[in-house]
């Protein structure tokens, strides 16, 4: 397993073609997940007992697989606990609120998907911040029906965007996708089946600056 340097883009170009992300909760989600089109699965929930085996279930269908660490029970969040799971799970990356945890991971070679929460302005500044100094592979954006403010992380963190939370229709997700997101999350079994069709694909094709 490559343990330094930048993972391979091949998951965000493939989200560019499939931008849906099955976020899940649970197995009986994840085997839903798992039947649908999502190309990249959000696991949001599991513990020590299972997680490398959820993990591994994503990995043999050919998807990538992101775990939200900080929602990992039994699972320390700090490098030792980040590395038992890089080595057991090998999942394609991680997701945190935590600069520390996604500095480990890009230094695992992992990629990184920071979380940000649009709770007021100063959770917004504090993001950015973090988003400037750690530079992950992609900000996500909760909740995630607000375009215009989609557009406005999307220019000040200078990286890719993902929108999730609160997302329940296909109107939302063209919407967030018009706005620049790469993707949008959502646990929503009905959106991980829809085909989106080319008004929902009027997106920024120029790569972001690194």
């Amino acid at each position: 397993m490559e343990t330094e340097g930048r993972v391979p883009e091949s998951w965000l170009s493939e989200l560019r073609r499939r931008p849906i992300i099955a976020a899940v909760r649970d197995e009986a989600a994840l085997g839903a997940a798992l039947a649908s089109p999502a190309a990249v699965i959000f696991l949001l929930s599991g513990s020590l007992l299972n997680i490398e085996q959820m993990v591994r279930r994503v990995r043999r269908e050919e998807r990538a697989a992101f775990v939200h660490l900080d929602l990992v029970e039994g699972l320390t969040k700090d490098q030792h606990g980040l590395r038992w799971l890089a080595q057991r799970g090998q999942p394609t990356g991680i997701i945190s609120t935590r600069g520390s945890v996604l500095a480990a991971a890009g230094s695992m070679g992992l990629a990184t998907v920071q979380r940000l929460f649009l709770l007021d302005s100063q959770s917004v500044r504090t993001g950015l911040e973090l988003a400037n100094n750690v530079r992950p592979d992609v900000v996500e954006v909760l909740p995630g029906i607000l375009p215009g403010a989609i557009a406005d992380i999307l220019h000040r963190s200078g990286r890719p965007v993902i929108a999730g939370g609160m997302i329940t229709s296909q109107q939302q997700v063209c919407a967030a996708l018009e706005a620049g997101a790469y993707g949008v999350s959502a646990s929503n079994h009905q959106l991980w089946e829809v085909d989106l069709d080319a008004r929902c694909r009027s997106r920024q094709t120029e790569a972001l600056p690194r």
